[in-house]
């Protein structure tokens, strides 16, 4: 039994620093090479001159659109000036959400696998989703405003997180990526890498029959602790480059955002490893296993409800209501972000009053998700694994742009209209 005991606690160490190394390996600053970078004058103001970037000038004819329905809502409703601002109290959430990941995480340290694996799938990732709207929250900066007691906040977030540091490049992304460039594959972070996408679709397309069994392998890599954060992306894109002879990488450069200096997120690597071993001494190996699992299940084609709103949110292909809103209970655990359509025009609104948009202008703030979460989700695998967005890219064979083709250029410069 002590030898049993010493195995499976030098196993979890094992695993423990894998997940941190790897999970770490996710703050990737600018992939392809990119070396684009966005003005001062837009920039949050965690950032610094010397991460700074160049990146295309204007905004994507969908970011427009937003900033056209602001101004309409305002002109018929000036009222809906007063919404602006942050809500502190949303850090209240924070204790909660530690208490409820933590007693689950106590409640599952000494059961069996099966049942910690079941509890992060049907609990532990909706909780780790829940404090990961948070993020979406702190990066607008509708928690605090100022610097400290942002940096605190967010600290304290990241120690139920345990991202190591990755929720501050998606803080960096988010502003600077995707908000100005909404629906511009070589702009917004977003977008699945269109060489990856065809790939796929190619063995799909050619190999009906193999579909769901790739398909089943795929769910099955993503059901593991950390098959998501490590194994999908090194096994899945070789079996689909293997099996359609196509590259499943662009090599364009794009912009993907700026991205956080190695002292900006020294904190919070050292927060999530203060905490990950905190868990480990105090409620043991299984009890990390389960918030691993809870992440890896989150981040992965198994994260349903994330993966179902990240489906749902931008058709792509809709110029007139580029963003899409679900008004379901889920917003209750999700800090209304279902609201993502009056978001996106109002970004300055904290989560407790974007209903209060819909209630006053609802002639503006009606483009509403054709399917929940779930079905969303289900037609995703159902399909091989879908585009989040309908893009015009799609509709043509982009082998010359991922065979390299084609002549790199940097991304269009769109219009500057603020």
């Amino acid at each position: 039994m002590t030898c049993l005991c010493e195995i499976s606690h030098n196993w979890f160490r094992y695993m423990f620093l894998i997940h941190a190394r790897i999970t770490r390996r996710l703050i990737d600053p600018l992939p392809h090479g990119a070396t684009l970078t966005p003005t001062r004058s837009n920039l949050p103001n965690f950032m610094t001159d010397t991460e700074i970037p160049s990146r295309p000038k204007g905004i994507s004819p969908q970011s427009r659109r937003h900033n056209e329905m602001r101004k309409e809502a305002l002109a018929t409703h000036p009222e809906l000036a007063s919404l602006s601002g942050p809500q502190p109290f949303t850090a209240l959430a924070l204790p909660l959400l530690l208490a409820v990941h933590w007693s689950f995480a106590w409640l599952v340290s000494d059961q069996p696998v099966w049942v910690i694996g079941i509890a992060a799938f049907f609990v532990g990732q909706l909780v780790y989703h829940s404090a990961s709207s948070l993020i979406h929250e702190t990066c607008h900066k509708l928690v605090f405003k100022d610097a400290a007691p942002k940096l605190a906040f967010d600290l304290a977030l990241e120690f139920i997180l345990t991202s190591y540091g990755k929720q501050l490049t998606y803080q960096h992304q988010h502003i600077t990526s995707h908000h100005p460039f909404v629906g511009d594959y070589d702009n917004d972070y977003e977008h699945e890498d269109i060489c990856a996408l065809q790939a796929r679709q190619s063995v799909f397309r050619d190999h009906p029959k193999w579909q769901p069994a790739l398909t089943a392998l795929t769910l099955l890599i993503h059901a593991l602790p950390l098959g998501s954060v490590f194994l999908a992306g090194q096994v899945m894109p070789r079996v689909y480059r293997r099996l359609s002879g196509r590259p499943n990488r662009d090599p364009v450069p794009r912009f993907t955002g700026t991205s956080p200096s190695a002292a900006e997120a020294r904190p919070y690597v050292l927060v999530s490893l203060a905490s990950n071993l905190l868990m480990l001494a105090l409620l043991g190996p299984w009890a990390l296993l389960y918030h691993i699992w809870s992440l890896s299940l989150f981040l992965g084609k198994l994260g349903i409800t994330n993966l179902g709103q990240s489906l749902t949110e931008h058709p792509g292909d809709d110029d007139v209501n580029p963003t899409r809103s679900h008004y379901g209970p889920i917003n209750w655990i999700l800090f209304n972000t279902g609201y993502h359509n009056e978001h996106h025009s109002f970004p300055n609104v904290a989560w407790t009053r974007l209903p209060k948009l819909r209630q006053i202008a609802p002639e503006v703030f009606h483009a509403e998700c054709e399917k929940s979460y779930i079905a969303a989700w289900w037609d995703h695998v159902r399909g091989g694994f879908t585009p989040s967005r309908n893009l015009a890219l799609h509709k043509e064979d982009q082998l010359p742009r991922c065979e390299g083709n084609l002549s790199i250029q940097e991304p269009s410069a769109l219009r500057t209209e603020r």
